[in-house]
C-alpha cells in the first residue's frame, strides 16, 4: 500500500487529473437514481461508509451523508483527519469490519479508487465483499470500484508521474509486471525539496480480477449484483443491493 508516499499521495494524482468533485458527484446521482436514498428505512441524513478512505477526499465531499471512513494506514488516516477532523475514521481492514463497532448499519458502503484490487486472490477478495455486505442495512447498496481485468494490463509499458512545483519536484515511475494474477507495482519516487534529492521505492502487489469474479463474490455474499461499465472513472463500478 501506499505506506511511504502519504505526503505526496494527493499531489500525485492530482496531477494525473484525478477529479474528485465530479466522483463524488458522479456517486451520489448514481445512488440515488437507484432508489437507495428514497427507501422506507433510509436514515436522514442517510449513512455511509468509506472503506479504505485514503486521504478522506471522497469523505470531504459527500458530506450530506453521516459518513464514517477506515483505512488500513494509519498515515492515510492522519492526513483524513486533518481534512475531515469531525468524522469517525477507524484502522481496520476490510475482511474484517465490524457493522456494530463502526456505528452501523450503513445505507452506502463506498470501496472506491480500486483499493479492492489490494485483495490478492479470490478468497481475501470474498472475504472483503462479506464483509462489507455485512455493514448495509436492509436495502443499501455497495458500491466497489474495480481495477484492471487481467487482459487489459499492458506489461512491459514504462509509467512515469510528474509533479512541478517552486518548492517541489516529484518523479513516480513504474514498469508492470505480472506474476500469475499478481500484478507487481514497483514505484520508484525522486523526490527534489529544500532538503535535497532522495529516492523512495515503494512496492504494490495488485490482485487481477475478471468482471465475473467480482460478480460471483457479490452474490456469495447474498447481494444482488450488478455492474456498470462505465463507473466514476472508466474502470467500471460493482453494485450490490442488500435484501428488503
Amino acid at each position: 500500500m501506499f505506506t511511504k508516499s502519504q505526503d505526496w499521495y494527493d499531489l500525485i494524482y492530482d496531477a494525473q487529473g484525478k477529479d474528485y468533485a465530479v466522483e463524488a458527484a458522479t456517486l451520489r446521482q448514481l445512488v440515488r437514481s437507484k432508489g437507495v436514498l428514497d427507501r422506507p428505512g433510509c436514515g436522514h441524513p442517510p449513512k455511509l461508509l468509506d472503506v479504505a478512505c485514503g486521504t478522506g477526499r471522497h469523505l470531504a465531499l459527500l458530506d450530506d451523508f453521516a459518513r464514517v471512513g477506515i483505512d488500513l494506514d494509519p498515515g492515510m488516516l492522519d492526513r483524513a483527519a486533518d481534512r475531515c477532523p469531525d468524522l469517525m475514521l477507524v484502522e481496520s481492514d476490510m475482511r474484517t469490519l465490524d457493522p456494530v463497532g463502526l456505528g452501523g448499519p450503513f445505507d452506502v458502503v463506498t470501496c472506491l479508487f480500486s483499493a479492492i484490487a489490494y485483495m490478492t486472490d479470490l478468497s481475501s477478495l470474498h472475504e472483503a465483499v462479506a464483509s462489507m455486505g455485512r455493514c448495509l442495512a436492509p436495502g443499501g447498496m455497495l458500491v466497489v470500484e474495480p481495477f484492471l481485468e487481467p487482459e487489459v494490463v499492458e506489461l512491459g509499458r514504462p509509467w512515469a508521474t510528474f509533479v512541478d512545483r517552486t518548492d517541489l519536484k516529484i518523479a513516480r515511475m513504474d514498469v508492470p509486471k505480472l506474476e500469475g494474477r499478481l500484478l507487481q507495482l514497483e514505484f520508484e519516487y525522486l523526490i527534489a525539496d529544500a532538503d535535497g534529492v532522495r529516492h523512495v521505492p515503494e512496492c504494490h502487489h495488485i490482485g487481477l480480477f475478471t468482471v465475473q469474479e467480482i460478480g460471483e463474490a457479490f452474490r456469495a455474499a447474498g447481494l444482488a449484483w450488478e455492474f456498470e461499465p462505465r463507473g466514476l472513472t472508466g474502470r467500471g463500478l460493482h453494485l450490490g443491493r442488500r435484501p428488503d
